[in-house]
């Protein structure tokens, strides 16, 4: 199955996937072959389905500049060896005097099996998602064919979300559907067209991912515009909460 590369910061506009900072539990490495065929190991700083930002200590400015393609090999102790073709995007600065920036040149394939350990770092989304807090269970409808069914997020992001849905709704991928929810804590309704990308499901319940375009559902834009930054809050409140909780067990 094809994946992409995962950043805690927001996607960048020439960018089509965010970038996430490997944790100590992905036990990630990374080497670099430069052109003389050499392998230099560096430091991975973040990393997507399309790219990665790698430090490196030793000397390699005479031979990583801008538009060289070389191979970087990201190493794990759970997974082969990944071997990608990457060309050099952005060099050091001031800032930050060790980092280069890489862009992959071919999609990245990834076995699910051998090299589960990747799975989490090559993110194919533009935007970050955010799970609801266990005290703020967050639910919705979605409805099909004019009937509405009650359903309950288990992620959401600005241009998507992972719903669960009752076992028995039969929906299939391409499908459109209307969804909407209560941002917690607000009284903003979100109303989306929503397109069904994925369906998996298992003993606890059926789970659609799903594309979401946001509709107006009200006479004015302020209010569109509020609920929409109302939910750019709330998953940037989700986000950092979730990292600060992940960062306790690294």
């Amino acid at each position: 199955m094809l994946w992409r590369l995962f950043s805690k910061t927001k996607a960048i506009p020439d960018r089509s996937q965010y970038r996430s900072a490997p944790s100590r539990a992905d036990g990630v490495g990374v080497q670099i072959a430069l052109g003389n065929g050499v392998p230099i190991s560096g430091r991975l700083v973040n990393m997507s389905a399309g790219g990665a930002a790698i430090e490196f200590d030793e000397g390699v400015e005479g031979d990583l500049v801008l538009g060289a393609v070389r191979t970087i090999t990201f190493s794990s102790l759970t997974s082969k060896p990944l071997r990608v073709a990457a060309a050099v995007r952005s060099l050091p600065s001031e800032d930050e005097p060790h980092r280069y920036g890489f862009q992959f040149v071919d999609e990245v394939e990834i076995d699910k099996e051998e090299q589960a350990g990747f799975l989490r770092l090559f993110n194919r989304r533009r935007d970050r998602r955010a799970r609801p807090g266990l005290d703020e269970r967050l639910k919705g409808q979605i409805i099909v064919n004019g009937y509405p069914h009650d359903v309950s997020l288990h992620d959401i992001s600005m241009g998507g979300a992972c719903i669960r849905v009752p076992q028995e709704l039969v929906l299939s991928t391409g499908a459109e559907v209307e969804f909407r929810f209560t941002i917690p804590k607000t009284n903003h309704e979100v109303v989306c067209l929503a397109e069904v990308k994925s369906i998996f499901a298992d003993a606890s319940g059926t789970r659609l991912g799903v594309a979401t375009t946001v509709v107006p559902e009200s006479d004015t834009k302020r209010n569109l515009d509020r609920a929409q930054a109302a939910l750019a809050d709330y998953i940037e409140r989700r986000v950092t909460e979730m990292e600060r909780y992940n960062s306790a067990f690294e």
